[in-house]
């Protein structure tokens, strides 16, 4: 099969290195408190623990903000399924809970096969106890994953040459995770995804913002969960995550609420208060 040629700059060796990439069992990893957050209690340390408490404190809601997040990939993934995508990148993948959590939702490898069997899934993150987890629960036919540092952008697109064809349409996956990048990072990844994927491929953002939420409350979440993690989060404007899909169409609803995604498909009513997460799905044109 052939695989494009991939010319895309890395970071500089300075670079810090990623969220949970090295194992600190004494500082919160985003992986494990997204985790505790789900309702998946087991999964998380002591100091995930503390970090969602801390978190619970600063932002209202923060639970269900987390719970819709993974229930809209759900609904997302089944959609683009449905639609004939057979082939998915999920980057930033986070650590499979197999219905742990306490929506029982199935993984998202899980939700395309049960549509399209033959489908192809590539997963990528940089956290070593997510990378040590999808090693063993993420496996079966046609599924792979690599452990790995999304501002690495060539290394991403090698690695996912290795096992989609890349010369078809591919739905790329980033939940929750592009806010981890700074402008640079984040318009470098979305370059190289526009440069590399063929026409009708898709690419679907959900992102923390501050658009249209509290901006105290904001500073409070923004300043817990930096201090409690040990990372930068950048909270972007709705114009801001927008310009990050330019080049790609759109996809209707637009840029909303992730509760107003396919709202018809939702399992629970959701808290509308809550400071939801905006989420976006736009496709390279045909």
């Amino acid at each position: 099969m052939l695989k494009p040629e991939v010319m895309t700059s890395r970071p500089t060796p300075s670079a810090t290195p990623p969220p949970g990439s090295v194992f600190k069992p004494n500082e919160a990893a985003p992986a494990r408190t997204y985790a505790e957050l789900r309702g998946a209690g087991k999964e998380a340390f002591a100091s995930d623990r503390e970090a969602a408490s801390e978190l619970r404190t600063a932002i209202d809601q923060v639970d269900q903000v987390m719970q819709e997040n993974a229930a809209a990939l759900v609904r997302v993934v089944a959609h683009l399924a449905l639609e004939g995508y057979e082939q998915f990148a999920d980057l930033g993948c986070g650590k499979p809970l197999v219905g742990g959590d306490i929506r029982k939702l199935p993984d998202l490898a899980d939700v395309a096969g049960g549509i399209q069997p033959g489908r192809l899934w590539f997963a990528m993150d940089c956290d070593e106890l997510v990378a040590t987890a999808c090693r063993a629960l993420l496996r079966g036919p046609g599924v792979k994953f690599v452990q790995g540092d999304l501002r690495h952008t060539a290394a991403v697109l090698d690695a996912m040459a290795a096992h989609l064809d890349l010369a078809k349409p591919v739905a790329v996956m980033l939940g929750a995770v592009i806010h981890y990048l700074d402008d640079h990072e984040a318009e470098q990844l979305m370059t190289a995804l526009r440069e590399h994927l063929v026409p009708a491929s898709a690419v679907l953002v959900t992102s923390v913002t501050r658009t249209g939420h509290d901006p105290d409350m904001v500073a409070r979440g923004k300043t817990a969960y930096e201090r409690k993690h040990g990372v930068t989060i950048y909270i972007r404007t709705a114009d801001e995550i927008a310009g990050l899909v330019d080049g790609f169409d759109i996809e209707e609803p637009g840029l909303v609420p992730k509760i107003d995604f396919l709202p018809g498909e939702q399992g629970s009513l959701p808290v509308r208060e809550a400071p939801h997460f905006l989420m976006v799905l736009a496709k390279r044109p045909v």
